[in-house]
């Protein structure tokens, strides 16, 4: 057998569903969270309705912030979708709405821009073509429990393998991208930040000391490049997952990183074998534990306390509650099914194209800074989509001067007359959306006055605790840069 058609065959052979069911079931519970947190916290009105301009990513200045009303309720929508993602309930119809809601609102404003916001982008495409709804979803506990015992669903082998490549990315290009000098010889921006947490419990002292940012930015360098290699080891999993454990709560904890370590801390546990689930169980049965020890019969001790008629309506209450959230898998079945077959039709004909050609794209696309000149932490080209992560800590000040061209009336404007501290945080310290605002602040005179308009920008940046140097060319016409994937030779060096 040649090497492709074993690699063909290894792809497509049949493994158990337990654990893809258990990701897809505590992934829909991070989406629902990261969902919610925009309508709890505020961020609905905060960085999407109360700003009176949004930075677009390249190509997508069409996509604009529609009526409060609605925006709120397209969140409402993204929760009720990420708990049916989590029951299995109308799959892939609730995947793909909650893509599309999800994409439309990353799309509203760059300055919102986070790492873990791509990932989940990536990983709810890759779920919408994977069976992961076979196992620990509504359907399946309904089976079980209409059979009475549990049936053990297959999926195919590449629905795990590309989600633990996706999975490894991360973390491998994430330590790539730490091979630089800030962080290999200056321990930079980790000093910066260690030195912000003296006041952490027991370690936090030791923050304030200089060989603190070394220790914590070689052990983050040699996990991120080891720790998915370690995980495909089944000798040293166990390690390593105590490891991932370790750092990313560690991390949570002192950096505010949102989202970003539950959801590794979850996906790592793709690396352990499909059958996990149940083994775990089969660990806490012989020992006695819940499911099958002494808290089951402390619940059913109390359980068989409680009167018989509200023991029955509670149950009967029960099984109406699963079937008639069963109910949306019958009356949408038809687009379902729909999605369900085109995704089977496609995986069947181009599968093994469509993963190798999505594998190399993600192992291209972390590597394209280095196709532009000078120092990519600084120019931030190629910066974005490509797991450069806790890599810069930017601070600037940023001005512009407008000048009608006709009249050589000049005025000078500061960023927060018109943004909001996170947008105008941002901005000072990335050359697109300095160009953007630039645009902005040229195209929204010339349409007062009439008169042709050219925008000048004053814009210092620190890097990493460096001295302060000028970061945009303060003689370049920005209204006559146009945005696009070339170096930005208007983007000063940093150095003098």
């Amino acid at each position: 057998m040649s090497l492709w058609n074993r690699y063909k065959s290894e792809l497509f052979e049949q493994s158990p569903a337990w654990s893809l069911g258990f990701f897809r079931f505590g992934f829909g519970i991070l989406l629902f969270f990261t969902s919610a947190r925009y309508i709890y916290y505020g961020w609905v009105q905060k960085y999407f309705l109360e700003p009176s301009f949004h930075f677009k990513h390249f190509g997508f200045s069409w996509v604009g912030v529609i009526p409060g009303p609605l925006l709120y309720f397209v969140f409402i929508i993204l929760c009720v979708t990420a708990v049916f993602i989590s029951l299995g309930v109308l799959y892939r119809t609730s995947i793909f709405i909650y893509w599309l809601g999800f994409s439309y609102f990353n799309l509203l404003d760059v300055s919102t821009y986070l790492n873990h916001y791509y990932l989940i982008f990536l990983l709810l495409f890759l779920l919408f073509w994977i069976p992961a709804d076979r196992c620990f979803s509504l359907s399946h506990f309904l089976e079980a429990y209409r059979n009475g015992r549990w049936s053990t669903p297959k999926i195919p082998n590449w629905s795990l393998w590309i989600l633990r490549f996706q999975i490894g990315c991360v973390y491998f290009f994430g330590g790539l991208a730490k091979l630089v000098p800030d962080w290999l010889f200056s321990a930079q921006p980790l000093r910066i930040w260690l030195a912000r947490n003296t006041d952490f419990p027991v370690i936090g002292g030791f923050f304030s000391y200089p060989i603190a940012g070394y220790v914590f930015s070689y052990a983050g360098l040699f996990f991120d490049l080891l720790v998915p290699f370690c995980l495909l080891k089944k000798n040293l999993r166990p390690w390593a997952y105590s490891f991932v454990l370790i750092f990313h709560i560690l991390t949570w904890r002192l950096f505010p990183i949102g989202m970003f370590p539950w959801i590794m801390i979850f996906s790592a546990l793709l690396f352990f074998p499909p059958t996990w689930p149940i083994k775990v169980r089969g660990f806490l049965k012989r020992r006695g534990i819940f499911p099958y020890g002494e808290l089951r019969n402390l619940f059913k001790t109390a359980w068989n306390k409680l009167p018989v008629r509200f023991r029955f309506l509670s149950a009967k209450f029960l099984l109406i509650l699963l079937r008639t959230l069963e109910k949306p898998n019958v009356l949408g079945r038809s687009f379902e099914t729909k999605l369900g077959d085109f995704a089977s039709h496609f995986v069947s004909r181009f599968g093994i194209w469509a993963v190798s050609l999505y594998i190399l794209i993600q192992v291209i696309f972390p590597l394209r800074h280095f196709l532009y000149p000078g120092n990519h932490l600084w120019t931030e080209q190629g910066f974005r989509f490509a797991w450069h992560i806790m890599l810069i800590q930017k601070n600037g000040f940023a001005s512009f001067q407008v000048v009608n061209l006709r009249t050589g009336e000049t005025q000078y404007v500061l960023p927060e007359s018109y943004l909001n501290e996170v947008q105008k945080t941002m901005m000072s310290t990335q050359p697109d959306l300095i160009l953007q605002f630039a645009h902005f602040l040229g195209d929204r005179e010339k349409k007062r006055t009439g008169d042709d308009i050219a925008v000048y920008a004053e814009v210092r940046v620190s890097l990493n605790g460096k001295k302060s140097l000028p970061f945009i060319d303060p003689n370049r016409d920005l209204m006559k840069v146009k945005d696009n994937f070339f170096h930005k030779d208007w983007v000063l060096p940093d150095f003098k």
